[in-house]
């Protein structure tokens, strides 16, 4: 079972450049797609073109499923209501 994430850094970018890090990630692990990838963080006003975004990548094949981390209850409810395919599977968190 392969996971990785997208950086906030790179979904600052925009799409081209989060295909481009899968991309990367793909050719590092030498396969051609991964059963998990995650958005790392919900990047005010980025988050839900980056979602979209792994929603082709996933048509594509590249990607098995999308999960987010560090999402709050609002963030998840933006991805709602901007009509995703898909919800997350995942929301991956960090407790100290």
């Amino acid at each position: 079972f392969i996971c990785s994430k997208v950086w906030t850094t790179t979904i600052e970018k925009g799409p081209e450049a989060i295909e481009a890090q899968l991309d990367k990630t793909l050719a590092d692990l030498g396969t051609d797609y991964v059963d998990l990838y995650l958005i790392h963080w919900p990047v005010p006003g980025k988050h839900v073109e980056a979602y979209k975004t792994l929603e082709k990548l996933q048509k594509a094949g590249k990607i098995k499923g999308i999960g987010v981390s560090n999402y709050a209850w609002e963030d998840y409810v933006e991805l709602k209501e901007a009509g995703v395919e898909q919800l997350p599977l995942v929301n991956q968190i960090e407790i100290n």
